[in-house]
């Protein structure tokens, strides 16, 4: 491996821009992920921050720009990059009508996942959802849902987390079975990008963060310049557009 590779990111994000209309939430963001790494992303409601997140998980595409996973553009290797990803947004991605187990299941075997039953069951033990196992989702609260997509992430062992507003809905033995999973994937070579207006339930765990405003990245700060008790001033206000 020459050095080249080494120094390498693990992901980036070049040049993207975003129209929803005339209007242009995203203005030429260019950003590099290392692994052993946690971003916070900052900026006021509406900033765009989701919208970055949607691109980031091929859920939305970009007007202009691309993402690279190890270097190679994510389109000519789109189900590798979806393999390496997992995700936490607000929407909920499970079947209400199917039970924890038959959801993961699902998800598990989409994923070609081995000894699938036996990850399951560990899964929703680490998680705390052994009693709720045959239950259908659509009667889970906002938290066991959460702990839900935690679990599947288990499942899948993803390489990047993209994190939307974790914490919400999540009591606290939940957010330190959430950090504690952000700690794991960090430090076995992770990266992680995330959004959360609940700084002080994130910030031991952040490595840096980045400004978004008028769309474009305007700071990248080191967890040595940050505070925490300044921090939450600067997600208020907002611009029309997540």
């Amino acid at each position: 491996m020459n050095s080249n590779q080494l120094n390498r990111p693990l992901f980036s994000i070049r040049n993207i821009h975003k129209f929803f209309g005339y209007k242009q939430v995203l203005k030429g963001i260019n950003l590099e992920f290392s692994e052993n790494q946690v971003t916070l992303l900052v900026g006021k409601n509406g900033a765009g921050k989701s919208t970055l997140v949607k691109i980031l998980t091929g859920l939305m595409r970009p007007t202009e720009g691309n993402v690279n996973f190890r270097g190679e553009n994510i389109q000519n290797q789109a189900e590798i990059y979806r393999k390496a990803i997992g995700v936490i947004t607000h929407d909920i991605l499970f079947y209400g009508d199917l039970t924890a187990r038959e959801n993961l299941r699902f998800f598990g075997k989409l994923r070609s996942i081995e000894n699938l039953d036996k990850e399951i069951q560990k899964a929703l033990k680490d998680t705390g959802l052994q009693k709720a196992t045959d239950m259908p989702v659509k009667t889970f609260s906002s938290g066991m849902c959460k702990r839900l997509n935690i679990a599947r992430l288990m499942l899948s062992g993803p390489k990047i987390l993209f994190l939307d507003e974790p914490y919400s809905g999540l009591d606290f033995d939940s957010i330190a079975l959430l950090n504690e999973y952000i700690a794991q994937i960090k430090q076995n070579g992770g990266a992680i990008l995330l959004i959360s207006h609940q700084v002080d339930a994130c910030f031991d765990y952040i490595d840096r963060a980045a400004y978004l405003i008028n769309g474009e990245i305007s700071r990248l700060v080191p967890k040595s310049e940050l505070n925490q008790t300044d921090l939450p001033g600067k997600f208020h206000v907002s611009d029309g557009i997540n």
